[in-house]
């Protein structure tokens, strides 16, 4: 079975290619966020205009209170939890299929 070499460049190369591709991920991440924080600001902010004298507005019976401010941090921490856990999944399945495909280029190229 022969050795696969790789220069400390092409490593190197690699590595920094890699941590690029975690950057753009984390940094996807942190602007939809902040997109939906935005959205969800300017919704709110329009659910909680009084209403134009012109328009009649009908009261539902029900009535969404927002819950406290404890159990809203705790459920967006919760969420950037999940969402940061499925970034990094599919980070490490991209790593891993990179692998399988170089190392299948590799053994293709031996025959």
């Amino acid at each position: 079975m022969a050795a696969v070499r790789l220069s400390g460049m092409e490593i190197s190369d690699l590595t920094m290619e890699l941590s690029d591709l975690g950057q753009e991920i984390t940094q996807g991440v942190r602007s939809s966020t902040r997109a939906v924080r935005v959205a969800e600001e300017r919704l709110r902010r329009l659910t909680n205009m009084a209403p134009s004298a012109s328009v009649q507005v009908v009261e539902s019976p029900k009535t969404e209170v927002a819950g406290p401010s404890l159990a809203r941090t705790a459920r967006s921490i919760r969420e950037g939890v999940v969402k940061s856990r499925a970034l990094w999944q599919m980070f490490f399945t991209i790593t891993r299929f990179s692998r399988l495909a170089i190392n299948y280029l590799i053994r293709r190229k031996k025959q």
